[in-house]
């Protein structure tokens, strides 16, 4: 287990990019990632792997409603497919995944989102 902190407040300090590239380039023992986290960093671990042949699951995370499929608001697109996460992830292939379109359907709510938090923030007080 290698731990990173962008700002090295706690291990090392880096992005988790970085050791693993280092362990790709060490060792051909490498046969599988699995990278958990935000989606950025999700991506970012698929694109370094790729150069190295090695399998690397990514289990996204995107809006889900209703957990059948039936509303939409969880689909992505792995290797031009249309899938839903909640039915058939959610755990994908990540050098499959279509990112582009990922963070693009991620942005989609953000006025929503936006306008739910002020309005509970007003009724609520605030997350401090």
């Amino acid at each position: 287990l290698i731990v990173t902190t962008d700002d090295g407040s706690y291990a090392r300090k880096g992005v988790v990019t970085e050791p693993l590239k280092e362990l790709l380039e060490s060792s051909d023992k490498i046969d599988r990632v699995i990278a958990i986290g935000p989606t950025v960093m999700m991506k970012f671990c698929a694109k370094t792997t790729e150069p190295f042949g090695v399998k690397t699951i990514v289990s996204l995370n995107p809006i889900m409603v209703d957990g059948t499929g039936m509303c939409g608001c969880c689909r992505v697109s792995v290797g031009g497919v249309t899938k839903f996460a909640c039915v058939d992830g959610p755990d994908f292939d990540g050098h499959q995944v279509d990112w582009d379109l990922l963070f693009a359907r991620q942005r989609i709510y953000l006025d929503e989102e936006k306008r739910s938090f002020e309005q509970w923030q007003s009724r609520s007080g605030s997350c401090a």
